[in-house]
């Protein structure tokens, strides 16, 4: 596996689309915009603009990953959005893994029309995790736990090392973010792929039980791993959220809005 340079130079995208509907696309833990291009570059193609913000922490280096906590990612999302609202009317959310999570927080705290979930991070079943006290001291840093891509093809850049704090902090998002799930309301669409060795494959149904939306479309992949925005099944996501896009993001401004959520 090719291994980056402690830099990436990763900026955040933007990919303007030829209508009014706009999606903000939020990547995942340890990753970039860059994992998330080729499902966005067809959403772009279909005229959805592609807002994907870059998580503090991300493309510097692990250090300053490292000193990042779960509120700055939190509070990143909300004002990724806000940004777009200004100038999309009631723009959607998506997200890969913590980038997922991520997604749904906006949804239960902004009026998004529609809210994708892509392999949602929400929680981890890992007997080591119990051990983060004791292993921050002792052995603080790890290698990468990216690079979950069955397509032998395709690579996932990411830092070659992280630290325990930002893996303690990565949890700490799932744990703010599960309590909200009933307050997320807008039309949900959930992927997960069937062989994911990053998220437990009960997390998609968790979601789907906890989640307060009236309307719950969930599709499980074959052929792919955990970061399935980039793998052999890329194009099958896309068209996924092509057709649910299509139906609950509104082409111009909507005479009646979504019911509004309480900013923090």
């Amino acid at each position: 596996m090719h291994e980056p340079a402690p830099s990436l130079g990763l900026r955040p995208q933007f990919l303007a689309g030829g209508n009014a509907r706009a999606v903000l696309f939020i990547h995942g833990f340890n990753s970039s915009p860059e994992s998330l291009l080729p499902v966005a570059e067809r959403l772009a193609a279909e005229g959805f603009s592609v807002s994907l913000p870059l998580l503090p922490g991300h493309g510097t280096t692990p250090e300053d990953l490292a000193r990042k906590t779960a509120r700055d990612w939190l509070d990143h999302a909300l004002a990724a959005w806000d940004q777009l609202a200004a100038a999309y009317p009631y723009p959607a959310v998506a997200g890969l893994s913590m980038g997922a999570v991520l997604a749904l927080h906006v949804a239960s705290r902004r009026p998004v029309p529609a809210v994708v979930a892509l392999a949602p991070a929400l929680y981890l079943r890992d007997w080591r995790i119990g051990l983060l006290p004791l292993a921050r001291l002792l052995h603080p840093w790890r290698g990468d736990i990216t690079h979950d891509v069955k397509d032998p093809v395709r690579s996932e850049r990411a830092y070659p090392r992280y630290h325990l704090n930002s893996v303690r902090e990565f949890l700490q998002v799932g744990k703010a973010v599960r309590p909200e799930l009933a307050r997320v309301t807008a039309p949900l669409l959930g992927i997960q792929s069937r062989e994911d060795h990053v998220i437990p494959p009960g997390c998609l149904a968790y979601l789907m039980r906890r989640a307060g939306s009236e309307v719950k479309e969930q599709h499980v992949l074959q052929n792919s791993y955990h970061v399935l925005t980039m793998d052999r099944e890329y194009m099958r996501v896309a068209g996924f959220m092509l057709a649910f896009l299509a139906r609950y993001l509104p082409d111009s401004t909507p005479a009646t809005p979504p019911p509004a959520r309480k900013k923090p």
